[in-house]
């Protein structure tokens, strides 16, 4: 079965796009930024001390590109085609994958339960956006 000549490229790159601007959204403090940092018990300064900006960024970009795409693998191999079917695939990797792995993490980070939900609910988001896109856009 030749699952790559399934993958709308394109859509992938969409699903990346869309998950960036909204990371820069969701962590701005026009939404969860705040909320964010003072989760972290970090001011902003310490935060930008040691940041570097092209490489978050363009890492970020890439790992988004390899979510899309593994996804969109994953609603070929199982012939979802609607988006409907796209979102119930992303909530199950998402559960399934981010969830998990974010949970155990957390406990031995020692994390809070808000920095679990403010940085897992983008995850999920973004997952749940993923599928809707690559499920209606074959």
């Amino acid at each position: 079965m030749e699952l790559h000549s399934q993958i709308n490229y394109l859509a992938v790159l969409v699903c990346a796009v869309i998950a960036m601007g909204l990371s820069v959204l969701w962590y701005s403090n026009i939404l969860l930024g705040k909320i964010w940092i003072a989760a972290l018990d970090k001011s902003e300064e310490e935060l930008k001390k040691d940041f570097k900006p092209f490489k978050a960024y363009t890492i970020s970009f890439l790992a988004q590109l390899v979510m899309a795409f593994i996804l969109a693998l994953l609603i070929s191999y199982t012939g979802a085609s609607t988006p409907e079917e796209g979102i119930k695939i992303a909530f199950m990797a998402a559960l399934g994958f981010i969830a998990t792995s974010m949970t155990i993490n957390f406990l031995y980070e020692g994390r809070t339960f808000q920095q679990f939900v403010i940085d897992g609910g983008y995850h999920f988001i973004v997952l749940l956006i993923n599928g809707l896109i690559l499920g209606a856009w074959q």
